[in-house]
């Protein structure tokens, strides 16, 4: 195989885990409630569905990563500037959300969390307010991450929009995207109360969006692989 078809290959792989960890961004957070207060917020350390979602979250940003490379790199000759606009945002977005996830599983779960109970009341305290700042970190980094991604799967969408039928249709899987983030944005930030339409939306949307994604590429490398 050439190098152009086992970069493909490689993409749509990628593509494929990045469906199975995108449904399980969904399934896992359902497996336990979520805390009422700052107590049962700090257990959550050794809760093995939270902390399974947090190392999902942070495999899931690099396998998605490879896949819009992949799409990038077919639809740069005839879409340049979407093309790269759509990657850009999203290394972007994976820098963030890898980032902050990071942070979250090493800082505020291994260490503060875990080190609350057994720590002395100066340290709690310092620890509590350590999570609390991180808590209003998060907030704005997370913003930074759904406007990265708005852009990108836009971008992409639109450099995908001349094509067959598999392409088209994942075209619209990812101008669909977009349309979810804003609904997103405007239910975590501005209080818009649209929270039905995102648990019913992304469950069906994503991880099939990514599932078609693999699909496409599979098909591309495979061609590559005739020429």
């Amino acid at each position: 195989m050439t190098s152009r078809q086992n970069a493909l290959w490689f993409s749509a792989c990628a593509a494929f885990l990045s469906a199975v960890t995108t449904f399980l961004l969904w399934y896992l957070p359902r497996q336990y409630a979520s805390p009422a207060n700052f107590e049962e917020a700090v257990a959550l350390h050794q809760n093995a569905f939270y902390m399974a979602r947090l190392w999902v979250n942070y495999i899931h940003v690099f396998l998605a990563l490879a896949a819009y490379a992949g799409v990038t790199y077919l639809c740069y000759r005839r879409a340049p500037v979407l093309a790269l606009a759509g990657f850009i945002a999203f290394a972007f977005w994976a820098f963030a959300e890898a980032l902050g996830v990071a942070i979250n599983i090493w800082g505020v779960n291994e260490l503060w969390r875990a080190g609350y109970a057994g720590a002395d009341s100066e340290t709690q305290t310092l620890i509590r307010t350590s999570i609390n700042t991180f808590t209003g970190i998060w907030e704005g980094l997370f913003f930074v991450v759904l406007t990265t991604f708005l852009i990108g799967t836009l971008s992409l969408g639109m450099a995908l929009w001349h094509g067959d039928t598999l392409q088209r249709a994942l075209a619209i899987l990812f101008l669909l995207a977009g349309p979810l983030t804003l609904i997103i944005m405007l239910d975590g930030y501005f209080g818009a109360s649209l929270s039905p339409w995102i648990a019913w939306s992304y469950p069906v949307l994503q991880p099939l969006s990514h599932a078609l994604m693999g699909g496409w590429l599979a098909r591309a490398a495979y061609r590559a692989g005739l020429a």
